[in-house]
């Protein structure tokens, strides 16, 4: 059915509805009351707005929380290490935070599962790549302060991303919230790097990678809580 077939249809009723002579003033009289409120919408910022500002987010929050902690990481990486890492990691954030911005249009690909796979299977290879000391000693007693420190920064971060995300317009919350919590958990993985001195490969590919594979299944299960939530009060 189309808007036109939509319009003669009320006009009809209207007609048969109201005498004549008042019908068509009532119709313009409900119209009035009902078209007088609206006010026309501020259109969203496209995909790539939107992703610039997510992937600012990742960069502020995550170089701020390793200022405040202490740049320890960032004094022992060598240039090449430096490269490497911060490069991919500025990568797969940009990755991450077009996920999210696409999560705020009711169209459009979703990146959401992609970004947290692409992320869980990139890092570990290239922390394999770079370090190359496999000590497990204090294996986790060193491991779990990392872990807790990068989940420290990546819920904030994540209820930041939570509240722009509300301002679009999600569709599904379970994939909304696996975007910001790996987005969140790239944060985390950041201000590891840039904090965290231990340059055991197996302490950083098991306990920094962590942080992104955790807030991403934590982000998809909250996000699918709130969806459900929605539609039961709905």
């Amino acid at each position: 059915m189309k808007v036109d077939d939509l319009d003669r249809f009320f006009d009809e009723v209207a007609s048969r509805s109201l005498a004549e002579e008042h019908g068509r003033e009532s119709v313009e009289h409900v119209e009035k009351t009902l078209l007088s409120d609206l006010r026309p919408v501020r259109p969203m910022a496209g995909v790539w707005a939107l992703s610039l500002g997510f992937a600012a987010l990742f960069a502020a929050f995550g170089t701020a929380s390793a200022s405040m902690l202490g740049l320890h990481g960032l004094h022992v990486l060598s240039a090449g290490q430096r490269a490497f890492i911060f490069l991919t990691l500025l990568a797969v954030a940009w990755l991450a935070s077009a996920a999210c911005a696409r999560e705020m249009r009711p169209t459009g690909r979703r990146l959401g599962v992609f970004s947290l796979v692409v992320a869980a299977l990139a890092f570990p290879a290239l922390f394999a790549l770079v370090f190359h000391d496999y000590g497990a000693r204090n294996f986790v007693h060193e491991g779990v302060p990392c872990l807790v420190a990068g989940m420290c920064v990546s819920i904030p971060t994540a209820f930041v991303i939570a509240y722009l995300l509300r301002r679009g317009f999600v569709v599904g919350w379970g994939m909304a919230g696996l975007a910001a919590g790996t987005l969140s958990g790239l944060t985390g993985l950041a201000m590891l790097e840039l904090h965290c001195s231990n340059l055991k490969a197996i302490h950083v590919i098991v306990w920094h990678v962590a942080v992104v594979i955790v807030s991403g299944i934590i982000g998809f299960a909250i996000g699918w809580a709130v969806g459900r939530f929605r539609r039961i009060a709905i």
